[in-house]
């Protein structure tokens, strides 16, 4: 009896074939590439994308392809009416071709399933992972993931942190993702990346899984290293006790700076601000249920309406708002270093020298290098020429690695770029608030007192770690600050980790070249860093002529006539200002003591 006729199966076209070359051709790579990356033993980026992105998609593609092709015969089979050639799948158990068939399909299915489970699992594991989130957009991401490394946090995957446990922000950081790829695909993104304060999931669904905000941390010693701008670095410590406190009210420990947690008090805000650094409203309700509002003086609209305002609650990352991403500032970097020996204290004037580079700006990093390096050579070339070249040159390398770690031209990002919120050297941070001039209806303003938060800071010889402090009512501060400079806010005069001003002209913008400008500010100012009193411009001008010494003008002041710190008189304005009736006297004919002479 004859055997009957084999039908072909559906897939047993060009593009089914075709299909299934790309499935067979992908799973050899996905294989290759999963023995690759295991035996590197350490991940690489864009080893991950091809072998959890692209080669999947290729085999899906290719998968999609065989399944198009046994349709598309399927379709043409059904055009053709012929009984020979059935339009569907066809399964007989009974027909050991099919049994053999289905046995494969069932075997080359659960394999396939179980490569698809492990290659999703995989895929799922690599899209969290630091590497992917810092690696894979290498120029845009480049400053966060620099930063991480060198942060309190480098052991924290950037998930952890920017999107939590839970499906939902799961699914929200994907979405969000999608229109960041494209941004990156496209080059529309912005230089540089804002900071999402907006977008931010709250610090209890992140920051308190590690951190326990009912612990009380009592007082930390903190020891600042500090270098002065002198030919000899003199090394100092500024050594202070900040007084972290916290705790719970139920335990009977609640005080210091994390009094602001969200346990018993609240305090909330209001700001129109993106970076939040300018806070004209503030409200605060107590353990004890009381409440009370604080508005700046300076706030530009009533009460009233910006008590209307969408209100944050203070919590960890308004205060802790660089807890990983930290881009240092060129004069902490530069003491850190010469503190841990990286860059020798012994070369004269490094610490000087080294800021003054730092902050000079570089249109790229290769400039940045070279111009790093010249100009600290030049420096000592000129001015020490018998200084340690070995010194020099780790001092060039030091310098480099602080630039390497703060500054990304590319993405125009240095230490400048984003306020740190912790502490108030070098941007506002707790004076946001705590300034003296946020008052409440009763009168009460949010004091400013240094001692609220930390006790008042010790200067003083470099000490090893731990080490009591001294203890003085001397002044911690280089200089006595009087007048107006001891209630200028610190980051006044710190800027972001530049210089700070070492004299007058820096800041009240004199003129260098302006007369008596290379004598010393106290000649004239008889109290310091105070406008008034004067000294008597007589006692070094005595000897007066001319008009000097005639009518009034021996009662005036001087400072009527000559304006302070130009002092020559120009024009008629100044004279016309007693003498009204003599305005139309030779008005074309230009200053008075042109005619009229002062001088004898």
């Amino acid at each position: 009896m004859a055997e009957p006729r084999r039908t072909r199966a559906l897939y047993h076209n060009t593009v089914s074939y075709f299909g299934g070359l790309v499935v067979a051709a992908s799973l050899v790579l996905i294989v290759f590439a999963l023995i690759l990356e295991f035996s590197l033993g350490h991940p690489s980026p864009y080893l991950g994308i091809f072998t959890y992105m692209v080669f999947p998609s290729i085999f899906g593609a290719g998968a999609l392809l065989f399944l198009f092709g046994m349709r598309r015969e399927s379709l043409r089979r059904r055009r053709s009416d012929s009984l020979d050639e059935p339009p569907y799948p066809k399964l007989d158990l009974n027909d050991p071709v099919h049994r053999r068939r289905f046995a494969v399909s069932m075997v080359g299915g659960t394999l396939g399933a179980i490569l698809l489970g492990f290659i999703s699992y995989n895929a799922f594991l690599f899209s969290e992972s630091v590497t992917f989130c810092g690696r894979i957009c290498h120029t845009i991401m480049e400053p966060e993931y620099t930063a991480y490394q060198h942060s309190p946090h480098a052991r924290v995957r950037c998930v952890e942190c920017h999107v939590g446990s839970g499906a939902s922000w799961y699914v929200k950081s994907k979405l969000s993702g999608v229109r960041q790829v494209f941004a990156a695909a496209l080059k529309t993104y912005e230089r540089p990346i804002p900071v999402p304060i907006q977008n931010l999931r709250p610090a209890r669904e992140t920051c308190e899984e590690c951190h326990w905000p009912q612990k009380f941390y009592g007082a930390q010693l903190v020891q600042n290293p500090h270098f002065r701008y002198d030919e000899k670095n003199t090394p100092e410590q500024v050594s202070l006790l900040l007084k972290t406190g916290g705790g719970d009210p139920k335990l009977g420990a609640q005080a210091g700076i994390h009094w602001h947690m969200i346990l018993a008090n609240t305090v909330s805000f209001a700001t129109d601000d993106p970076r939040q650094q300018v806070i004209p409203w503030v409200h605060v309700r107590r353990h004890d249920g009381s409440e009370e509002t604080y508005v700046s003086l300076d706030a530009e609209e009533p009460a009233e309406a910006l008590a209307l305002k969408p209100r944050h609650t203070v919590d960890c990352i308004d205060c802790h708002n660089r807890p990983t991403h930290i881009y240092p500032a060129p004069e902490t970097a530069v003491d850190q270093a010469l503190a841990s020996g990286l860059m020798s204290p012994d070369l004269p004037w490094i610490k000087k020298v080294a800021v003054d580079a730092l902050v000079r700006e570089y249109p790229d990093r290769e400039a940045a290098h070279a111009g790093l390096r010249k100009e600290i050579a030049a420096f000592y070339e000129t001015n020490y020429p018998g200084v340690d070249r070995e010194k020099i040159r780790a001092a060039q390398e030091a310098v480099e690695a602080i630039y390497d770690r703060s500054v990304f031209p590319a993405m125009k990002v240095n230490w400048t770029t984003y306020a740190d919120n912790i502490g108030h050297r070098n941007w506002p941070g707790c004076f946001r608030c705590h300034d003296g001039r946020h008052v409440a209806r009763s009168g009460k303003a949010i004091s400013m007192d240094c001692t609220l938060c930390h006790t008042l800071p010790q200067r003083g010889p470099r000490t090893p770690l731990g080490t009591l402090m001294p203890v003085s009512d001397a002044g911690w501060h280089p200089w006595e600050l009087r007048g107006k400079h001891a209630q200028i806010l610190c980051n006044r005069c710190h800027a972001a980790g530049f210089r700070a001003p070492t004299d007058c002209a820096e800041c009240h913008k004199m003129d260098a070249g302006a007369p008596m400008m290379s004598m010393g500010c106290d000649t004239c100012h008889v109290r310091p860093q105070e406008v008034l009193p004067l000294a008597d411009c007589r006692s070094c001008h005595e000897a007066l002529k001319g008009l000097h010494t005639g009518g009034a003008h021996p009662d005036l002041s001087c400072a009527e006539c000559h304006k302070p710190h130009t002092w020559k008189v120009s024009g008629r304005e100044g004279c016309e200002s007693c003498h009204e009736d003599k305005r139309a006297h030779y008005e074309k004919d230009g200053p008075c003591a042109g005619c009229h002479g002062f001088r004898g």
